[in-house]
C-alpha cells in the first residue's frame, strides 16, 4: 500500500502528528477545514520594533506537528530570513515527517538563507494518507489557502524569491498551488521530487505562474510507490497511472504554440542517474529527500535569496 512505510517511519520518528485544528475537528466529528489565509504564516507578522523586518508568526507549528527534535524550525522563520525570500516545503501524503524536515536541513546545509517553512497541507493525521491522496477537491481548497499565503508574503516583501519544493503528493500539490495563484502573481520556481502526478497532466498553467519554471526529479526505480502504488490508488489528479515522478512528464499534444513553448523552455526534467548515488539517492521514493542529495542536487537549482541591508555591509 502506497506510503505505508513512509507513514510508519514518520510516526516512529515522532515527527508526524495531528495539528490542533485537525484534532478539534476530529473530536467534533467533522473533517478538518482549511485555515483561512489570515490564520497561517505568513499572512500576519510580528513587528520587531526596530528597523528589522517583521517575523513570521501566527499558527506557528508546534509539537507534534513539527516534531520534538526539530529545534531549528524557529530559526528558519527568523526576520532576517523572511526579508531574503520564502521557501515552502510541501510534504507527501504522510504529512510533516522526517522526510520533509530532511529537505529543509539539506537546503540549510547548502547555505540557502531564505525563510523555510514545512507547510503541511494534509489533515495532519497520518493514518488518513489514502484520503490525502484521493481528496482532490479538498486538496484544491488547501492549495488556494497556501496560494493566498504566497500572495500575502509577496505583498509585504515584493521582489523576493518564492520557491515551492514538494515531495510525492506534495510535489503534485505544488502544481495545484501554482494554478491557484491569481493571474498576476508568480513564484520564482517550483521543484518536484518524486511527484505523484500523472505524466500527461497539463502543466502549462502552472508553468505560467513561475519565473524560472518547474524542475522535475524523477526515477524509474520508484516502482513501489509511483508505479504500483499510483496505478492502484491513483495520482493526486485521480489518474490510475504510473506517475511523472517515475517516468517524467510528456508534453500534451493539444497545446497552443505558446503553451508548448512554455514546456520547452520552462520544464526542466532531471532523470535519475547513477552518480546521484554518491549523495545517497539510490533511485527509490525517498532518495531525493535525502539531506545530502538536497544540498548537492536540489539547492543549486533554487534561486539565491535576496541580500538584506545587513548583508551588504556599511556603505
Amino acid at each position: 500500500m502506497i506510503a505505508c512505510w513512509s507513514t510508519l517511519v514518520a510516526w516512529l520518528s515522532g515527527c508526524a502528528g495531528m495539528p490542533r485544528a485537525s484534532r478539534l475537528a476530529a473530536d467534533a466529528g467533522g473533517a478538518a477545514k482549511p485555515q483561512a489565509a489570515t490564520d497561517v504564516v505568513p499572512a500576519s507578522y510580528e513587528e520587531t520594533g526596530d528597523d528589522k523586518p517583521a517575523a513570521l508568526t501566527a499558527a506557528r507549528p508546534t509539537f507534534p506537528q513539527q516534531g520534538w527534535w526539530c529545534s531549528e524550525y524557529e530559526s528558519w522563520l527568523s526576520p532576517e530570513r523572511v526579508e531574503r525570500g520564502y521557501t515552502l516545503i510541501l510534504p507527501g501524503i504522510e504529512g510533516t515527517s522526517w522526510f520533509n524536515i530532511s529537505v529543509a536541513r539539506g537546503l540549510v546545509d547548502a547555505g540557502h538563507d531564505a525563510a523555510i517553512e514545512v507547510n503541511d497541507w494534509t489533515t495532519g493525521y497520518w493514518p488518513m494518507f489514502v484520503y490525502h491522496l484521493m481528496a482532490l477537491e479538498r486538496n484544491r481548497a488547501q492549495a488556494k489557502v497556501i496560494a493566498d499565503k504566497i500572495v500575502a508574503y509577496q505583498a509585504r516583501f515584493p521582489g523576493r524569491p518564492v520557491t515551492l519544493i514538494g515531495h510525492s503528493g506534495g510535489a503534485a500539490m505544488a502544481v495545484l498551488i501554482l494554478e491557484a495563484l491569481p493571474e498576476e502573481n508568480k513564484v520564482t520556481q517550483a521543484v518536484m521530487l518524486a511527484g505523484a502526478l500523472s505524466p500527461d497532466y497539463d502543466l502549462s498553467t502552472a508553468l505560467a505562474h513561475t519565473e524560472r519554471g518547474i524542475t522535475n526529479f524523477y526515477s524509474g526505480g520508484d516502482a513501489l510507490y509511483l508505479m504500483l502504488g499510483t496505478l492502484t490508488l491513483g495520482t493526486i489528479d485521480r489518474k490510475h497511472s504510473i506517475s511523472s515522478g517515475a517516468i517524467g512528464f510528456r508534453t500534451p499534444s493539444n497545446l497552443t504554440p505558446q503553451r508548448r513553448d512554455w514546456y520547452e523552455s520552462m520544464l526542466h526534467q532531471e532523470s535519475y542517474r547513477l552518480e546521484m548515488s554518491r549523495s545517497f539517492n539510490l533511485g527509490g521514493h525517498f532518495g531525493p529527500v535525502n539531506r545530502k542529495f538536497v544540498a548537492q542536487w536540489v539547492a543549486p537549482r533554487v534561486a539565491p535569496a535576496q541580500p538584506t541591508a545587513d548583508d551588504a555591509g556599511p556603505s
